[in-house]
């Protein structure tokens, strides 16, 4: 039993860090109240918070686009006022 236990852990972990990464499709916005606004995805599943090196620059070519980006997601989410946080590391397709 306990070695079920185990393979079915080590399953699910690595299945949890395989979606972690990838593509994620949706459109650039702009969210909150000055001073405290930041961007975001938004996608069909829900927001997302983008943060790291590629923020400014998703921020600056491409509000209101739709557009690709490839990433990962550093900070699960906690509720409707905390997205989860998207780490882009690339922009596939900057947007339509």
């Amino acid at each position: 039993m306990k070695k079920i236990t185990r393979i079915l852990v080590i399953l699910l972990f690595s299945v949890s860090l395989l979606a972690c990464g990838g593509a994620y499709t949706g459109r650039i916005a702009v969210k909150g109240h000055e001073p405290f606004t930041y961007l975001v995805l938004v996608t069909d599943r829900g927001d997302m918070k983008i943060v790291g090196g590629m923020r400014q620059k998703l921020w600056n070519c491409c509000q209101g686009k739709t557009v690709t980006v490839k990433g990962s997601i550093v900070k699960e989410g906690g509720g409707f006022m905390a997205p989860p946080e998207l780490d882009v590391t690339e922009i596939v397709d900057a947007g339509r």
